[in-house]
C-alpha cells in the first residue's frame, strides 16, 4: 500500500495527525480544481474547506481498491458539482492560451480568450470536469474512469463528445489569418 492510501486508512481509523498530513499533501491539487471549476480564490478555499470535511466524514467509505488520490478527487469533483448547482450567477475563468501559437496583439488574445472562456463555460459542468482533469491535471482515461466510476473507454467517448461540444461553440471563434478555430485546429492535427 503506497503512502498516500496508508494516510487515507490512518484518517479512516481517526487518525488527526494522519489527516492533517493528508490535507497538507493534497491541498495545492485540490485548491487548484476548485479554482478553476470556480473561477475565484475565495469560492475555492471554501470549496477545499468543505472538501477537506468530507474527507474526514467520509474516510470510511475509502475501500483501498483505488488510489486515496482517485478517490479524493472523486469527492473533490462531486463537491465541485454541488456547488455550481447551487450557485445562481455567472462563473469567471481565466483559460490560459496554449503556448507556442502564432503571435497576436494583446487586444486580440484578450478577445480570443473571453471567447474561449465563454464556450468553456456554456458546457454542462460535467463536461468541463472531465476537460479539466484530462487537459489541465494530466489524468489518463482510467484514473478518470475511476472519478466518475466509468470504463475508460466510456470516459474517452463522453471526452470526445465534450470536445465536440467546445468545438461546435468555438467554431465562429476567428484565429489569425481569418480561419476559425476549428479550421485552424483540424489543420493542425
Amino acid at each position: 500500500m503506497d503512502q498516500e492510501n496508508l494516510l487515507l486508512v490512518q484518517v479512516k481509523n481517526g487518525d488527526r495527525k494522519a489527516f492533517e498530513l493528508f490535507t497538507e499533501r493534497f491541498w495545492k491539487p485540490i485548491y487548484h480544481l476548485a479554482y478553476r471549476f470556480s473561477g475565484s480564490a475565495e469560492d475555492a478555499e471554501d470549496l477545499c474547506q468543505e472538501i477537506f470535511f468530507s474527507v474526514f466524514q467520509k474516510a470510511e467509505t475509502f475501500r483501498g481498491e483505488g488510489g486515496a488520490f482517485t478517490w479524493l478527487y472523486r469527492l473533490a469533483t462531486n463537491t465541485c458539482l454541488n456547488w455550481k448547482r447551487k450557485q445562481k450567477r455567472k462563473i469567471l475563468f481565466l483559460f490560459s492560451m496554449e503556448k507556442g501559437k502564432a503571435e497576436r496583439s494583446a487586444g486580440d488574445q484578450a478577445v480570443i480568450r473571453l471567447e474561449i472562456q465563454d464556450a468553456f463555460y456554456s458546457l454542462q459542468p460535467q463536461d468541463r470536469i472531465l476537460l479539466l482533469l484530462r487537459k489541465f491535471y494530466g489524468f489518463s482515461y482510467d484514473e478518470i474512469g475511476e472519478v466518475f466510476l466509468i470504463s475508460s473507454d466510456k470516459v474517452k467517448s463522453r471526452l470526445h463528445e465534450a470536445k465536440c461540444r467546445l468545438a461546435e461553440k468555438l467554431k465562429d471563434t476567428k484565429q489569425e489569418g481569418g480561419q476559425s478555430w476549428n479550421a485552424q485546429r483540424s489543420n493542425s492535427v
